[in-house]
């Protein structure tokens, strides 16, 4: 697949940081905890690994979803509510 030559797509890289996996546009989910409450942004535009599933967005993007993050801190995003568990991860000895 020919990656478009444009400024922002020059800063991902063209193999994932798993050594192994090439990049590939794709879709993802952003995922962030914001006061206790979990917002998930679906439809992410990434490049995706092949292998690992690694994700990369672009700083146009992540732009974006600062704007998404503001305006659900500023209570002007309509969200529906969605069921999550949450767990702790430990690390025995």
């Amino acid at each position: 697949m020919d990656r478009p030559q444009d400024e922002e797509i020059e800063l991902i890289p063209d193999t994932c940081s798993c050594g192994r996996g090439k990049l590939q546009k794709g879709f993802t989910k952003h995922i962030v905890e914001i006061d206790n409450e979990v917002i998930v942004i679906r439809n992410v535009p990434a490049w995706m690994c092949d292998l690992c599933d690694e994700s990369y967005i672009t700083p146009a993007v992540s732009e974006k979803i600062d704007v998404i993050i503001a305006s659900f801190r500023a209570g002007r995003l309509l969200s529906k509510p969605i069921a999550a568990g949450q767990v702790e991860l430990t690390m025995s000895a």
